[in-house]
């Protein structure tokens, strides 16, 4: 008992000498006065994007943002003070995890891969799922997910209000004392300025080919092209048809309802029932979000249970692996099978360097997504 307690007293012990040589963010001026600073949101998202649909209730607001920047990297969210957002969801790998699965609190691990964090605002729904609708509602589950943060939301509210510089950036921010709802809200306009809009991709789009070398453009190509099927042999060849499910300047089908939630022949017998587990419809089951392709480079482990750790080894499913007995498979891939498409060396290599266009190093050097308190 008293080795267990040396133990817990060491640990307590090196907790408060972490946090003690921490950055405290500055506390704002006049911080006893409610006034907020408006962000255009035209600053924050480029023409070529459109501007997304905003909650209205919710504006952008330099305080605001700046205090859900604070709350994303603080550990004090979770229930030991050792695991914050950031925890999981890194800038240097486009707020993804490069881990298969995440590690919480008290060494407990998730059963899926956190997905990147990024161009959030023109999202429908969130997580692999697709459970939620808001990123207000996102942010309240890891926090009390027990083998992630695991703190409940009283308790949350007594800690926030409990730090000076919470007390004083939730006066600035909301004009009101820290509670868990505005934290919500500081939280979203957060998430919502993390764009990626500087990749040759995006540069390149709609029509900028000359940006790109002569490998890239033929991945593009095999990228936006359709499937040819011959009808002697049956054999495919053509394009990879990518762009059905990964399309326009985000390479993301947005729409829930078109593409954006799908089965993408990973497995012939579903053990993750993914968004069927969520609406509890048949027609649903094994099916995902489709992630967005930005950054696809810097976010490995890839699909929703991280099974593959190289973009060589995506590119090897789509063309020679695709599971065609996957029950509600995409009828985009469906309609292909039972061949597979059998991509030469040359297309492999040809595709992934493509994708690499899409690689965004200014956002994930952005100094305004970084953490406040180093």
């Amino acid at each position: 008992m008293v080795y267990r307690g040396l133990i817990g007293w060491f640990l307590l012990t090196a907790a408060v000498v972490v946090f003690s040589c921490r950055k405290e963010p500055a506390l704002p001026k006049e911080a006893a006065t409610y006034g907020t600073t408006p962000i255009n949101p035209k600053s924050i998202f480029p023409e070529k994007y459109g501007m997304p649909a905003l909650p209205s209730d919710n504006p952008l607001t330099e305080e605001g943002v700046y205090l859900g920047r604070m709350l994303f990297y603080d550990p004090v969210l979770s229930i030991d003070s050792t695991i914050s957002c950031a925890s999981c969801h890194a800038q240097e790998h486009a707020f993804a995890d490069p881990n298969r699965y995440s590690t919480g609190v008290f060494g407990l691990t998730t059963n899926r891969n956190a997905p990147p964090l990024y161009n959030l605002a023109y999202s429908r729904v969130f997580f692999w799922d697709a459970r939620q609708k808001t990123l207000r509602e996102l942010v309240l589950e890891p926090i009390q997910a027990h083998n992630e943060m695991a703190l409940t939301l009283p308790l949350l509210k007594k800690r926030l209000s409990a730090i000076p510089r919470y007390q004083q950036w939730f006066r600035k921010a909301f004009g009101s004392e820290p509670d868990v709802f505005n934290m919500t809200l500081a939280m979203e306009q957060f998430l919502l300025t993390l764009v990626s809009k500087d990749a040759k991709f995006t540069k390149m789009w709609p029509g900028n080919f000359d940006l790109l070398t002569a490998q890239e453009l033929d991945g593009l190509r095999l990228y936006n092209g359709l499937v040819d099927v011959n009808p002697l042999t049956g054999a495919l060849s053509g394009g990879a048809d990518c762009f059905h499910c990964h399309g326009s300047v985000f390479a993301q089908a947005n729409n829930p309802n078109f593409g954006g939630i799908a089965n993408n022949g990973l497995d012939a017998v579903i053990t993750d029932k993914g968004f069927g587990g969520i609406t509890g419809r048949s027609s649903d089951i094994g099916t995902f979000k489709t992630p967005s392709l930005l950054n696809v480079g810097l976010t490995a482990p890839y699909m929703h249970d991280g099974r593959f750790t190289t973009l060589d080894e995506v590119i090897n499913h789509y063309s020679d692996q695709i599971k065609y007995a996957s029950p509600n498979l995409n009828p985009q891939i469906k309609v292909h099978g039972p061949k597979q498409r059998l991509l030469s060396p040359s297309e492999k290599a040809a595709l992934k360097a493509f994708l690499l266009t899409m690689s965004d190093t200014v956002f994930v050097n952005n100094p305004a997504y970084k953490n406040p308190f180093l």
